[in-house]
């Protein structure tokens, strides 16, 4: 398919603003949430909920093991053999539920350790909850890699929607029945569970995939070799915008984590608006990458950085007007204390969203072994900003250090696919001297 083409689809523009409806939902469940937690259990379980959440999401990589990404990439690129669809997905499957469920058994058993380097029993009791949810958010995981790769970007963003939405209703229901905080834990198993049956539902897996054969046998293989090599990136990039919360947790109390965090609510919010061009621009740049067309690949990612720059920016925006206004309804000067951290977030974050779209290039190349080498050096630059600046300056050393990484990882994607694509110049410079 031609790059110009695709741009000018109308489905294109109707999947973005399904998931844009579904981001919007995202964000506004997400900002409920955060205000609900603040205002009926206090700061400091906004601190202990948001170390939880950040420490299971990053366990959850290990549970998926990249054999979503795999998942998205080989559905992405079975035009000629949409026959293989089954099989490629079966595979999948069944290797993240072992892996899921390995990932769960391990997050129990280490549970109270976490709480105990954490200085904080909630967590190490919420994370507890939180385990078994993992099996199941890895088999989630892939199935929604299956339905972004087949482009069924409605049915993906429904998805999303329903987990969000079980989440929140979850907490409501543990407040109403007066639990202690740290059951919040338990929303994102409950959520897990509740999004299965649609999934399912959606991609309608058929037993006959499950039959173990050579072609079963043969995509289990080149799942498990993707997936292997991608894990460091899935890893990574899931705890790059999460390290900051991870190492204050080590350094400061639940209550000082809980005044960065409602900062951080907003950043992972804004996150998403460059996170949305990118699952929806996957697919078509892993076909562009496989058909070799560096002029047309260059000229989709820098339509991709600039939409994802306007969006970006106009959302942000909007919450730096609003943002103060949200004093008067949040106890101790939480806004007041937090507003310089989520300026500084945001000014980093702005150079990032750039490059969002285009974060797994390399991924999306082929490559998931230099993939993950990249991630590793972004998150190991950012963690070691972080260590450096949080014992001498605490919730302002994180923010300057997260957001001096986001503008690095900025340069080191766009380097990263002169090294590994031959996109001269970086794939946002590819072609600009002889544009067609």
């Amino acid at each position: 398919m031609v790059e110009g083409k695709f741009w000018l689809q109308s489905k294109f523009l109707n999947d973005a603003a399904w998931n844009y409806g579904a981001f919007a939902v995202m964000a506004a469940t997400g900002v409920i949430l955060n205000f609900f937690i603040v205002g009926y259990f206090g700061i400091e379980a906004l601190g202990v909920f948001n170390q939880i959440y950040a420490l299971y999401v990053v366990a959850a990589q290990f549970a998926v093991m990249g054999f979503h990404d795999s998942a998205q990439k080989h559905t992405s690129q079975m035009d000629a053999k949409p026959e293989n669809i089954g099989v490629v997905s079966a595979a999948a499957l069944l290797l993240a539920t072992g892996f899921g469920l390995i990932s769960a058994l391990g997050v129990y058993l280490l549970s109270h350790l976490v709480g105990v380097l954490a200085d904080s029993q909630a967590v190490g009791n919420g994370l507890v909850l939180a385990a078994p949810g993992l099996m199941f958010f890895a088999v989630n995981k892939v199935l929604m890699g299956v339905l972004n790769g087949v482009r069924r970007m409605k049915a993906f963003a429904a998805a999303q929607t329903l987990r969000v939405s079980v989440i929140l209703i979850s907490c409501l229901m543990i407040a109403w029945l007066e639990q202690p905080h740290y059951v919040l834990g338990l929303s994102f198993t409950i959520a897990e569970v509740a999004l299965l049956p649609l999934l399912i539902y959606l991609v309608r897996p058929r037993l006959g995939d499950f039959q173990f054969n050579e072609k079963l046998k043969h995509w289990l293989k080149a799942h498990f070799h993707f997936g292997s090599r991608a894990l460091i990136n899935g890893f990574l990039a899931e705890s790059y915008i999460r390290i900051d919360i991870i190492m204050l947790g080590v350094f400061v109390s639940d209550y000082n984590v809980g005044i960065y965090s409602f900062a951080a609510l907003f950043i992972e919010g804004l996150f998403q608006v460059p996170v949305v061009i990118r699952t929806l621009a996957n697919p078509e740049l892993a076909r562009l990458l496989k058909a070799d067309d560096k002029e047309a690949t260059g000229r989709f990612c820098r339509k991709m950085a600039m939409i994802s720059l306007a969006a970006f920016t106009m959302i942000a925006a909007g919450v730096l007007v609003v943002y103060p206004y949200l004093g008067p309804y949040f106890p101790d000067n939480l806004v007041e204390l937090s507003h310089p951290i989520l300026l500084v977030l945001i000014g980093g974050l702005l150079i990032y969203s750039v490059m969002i779209p285009m974060d797994h290039i390399v991924l999306q190349g082929g490559h998931p072994g230099s993939q993950s080498l990249l991630m590793t050096f972004n998150v190991t630059i950012n963690a070691l900003l972080n260590l450096a600046l949080i014992p001498f300056f605490g919730l302002y050393g994180a923010c300057s250090a997260t957001a001096a990484s986001f503008v690095i990882a900025t340069i080191t994607i766009n380097g990263a696919s002169w090294k590994w694509l031959d996109f001269r110049g970086g794939v946002l410079l590819y072609g600009l001297r002889n544009p067609k």
